[in-house]
């Protein structure tokens, strides 16, 4: 991609964003999930959830290096455009844009995050608009409904961070050595109509949903269910041998024929002439 207005020019910001990408690897230890889900090409929006100062830096060391430079990050103006090292660090480090919190001036809050989607970059973003201070994901802006209402094919991507609050929390300027997880959910194509707000805020409620169905442990397989629940079948035991029954007494006619034979038996050895 040509260089346009987005992306860092500083004189040796690609350099510097290595070597921070790497520091925040090896200070993270990231387990990354789902980086399939991510697109290579065209613009697309990046949506987490938002805990920490980390949460920036820690999305980028999962990002593929190639998919880096096209990928901006909407920061809030008042906090991190107002001049000096931070807007240096944001913009060399994460190809930050600005966006205006509500009422700060009467021109279009999102209107640099609006043309860089047109020109065809992804673009993070933090629909909460501030970090939790309690681990729950609070209610998404409608801002990024409005976006999906005026790009309604560019692809929606969720994504979870877990450990970035322990890593560094809100208040705290020096992280701590920590693990943290990063999940990639589905690209979501949702719809929106750019003239109604109520349809903003519902396909921002659906973005949210998204997150936090990536922080659910996985389902239980129905398989796996009712194999844990159902007694296992015992085969049953053979039945024992029936002992051979006593063979049935003569009939009485045999009987006593055979009482006959003998008897006679008996006379003929008795009339036996003796020596």
């Amino acid at each position: 991609m040509p260089k346009g207005l987005y992306p860092s020019h500083y004189a040796g910001s690609g350099v510097f964003s290595e070597l921070f990408q790497a520091y925040v690897w090896a200070y993270s230890r990231p387990r990354v999930h789902g980086l399939e889900h991510l697109p290579e090409t065209g613009a697309w929006l990046l949506v987490a959830n938002h805990s920490s100062h980390a949460d920036t830096a820690v999305l980028y060391a999962a990002v593929p290096r190639r998919m880096r430079g096209r990928l901006l990050a909407a920061a809030a103006q008042d906090y991190f455009f107002t001049g000096g090292l931070r807007q240096t660090m944001v913009r060399a480090l994460f190809n930050g844009v600005p966006v205006e919190r509500a009422g700060q001036s009467n021109r279009d809050p999102l209107r640099h995050v609006i043309r860089a989607l047109r020109e065809g970059y992804g673009v993070l973003l933090f629909p909460e608009g501030t970090r939790s201070v309690n681990g729950e994901i609070g209610r998404f802006r409608s801002g990024i409904g409005r976006l999906i209402a005026l790009f309604p094919g560019v692809p929606v991507v969720p994504a979870y961070l877990e450990g970035t609050a322990d890593m560094m929390p809100k208040g705290r300027f020096i992280p701590v050595p920590g693990r943290v997880t990063i999940t990639f959910g589905a690209p979501l194509f949702l719809a929106a109509d750019a003239n109604d707000p109520l349809s903003w805020r519902a396909a921002a409620e659906q973005v949210r949903e998204a997150v936090l169905a990536l922080s659910l442990p996985p389902a239980t397989d129905v398989a796996d269910t009712v194999a844990l629940t159902t007694e296992p079948e015992v085969a049953p035991e053979p039945p024992a041998e029936t002992p051979l029954a006593p063979e049935p007494p003569p009939e009485p006619e045999r009987l006593r024929e055979r009482i006959g034979r003998a008897l006679r038996s008996l006379r003929a050895v008795r009339d036996e002439p003796t020596a």
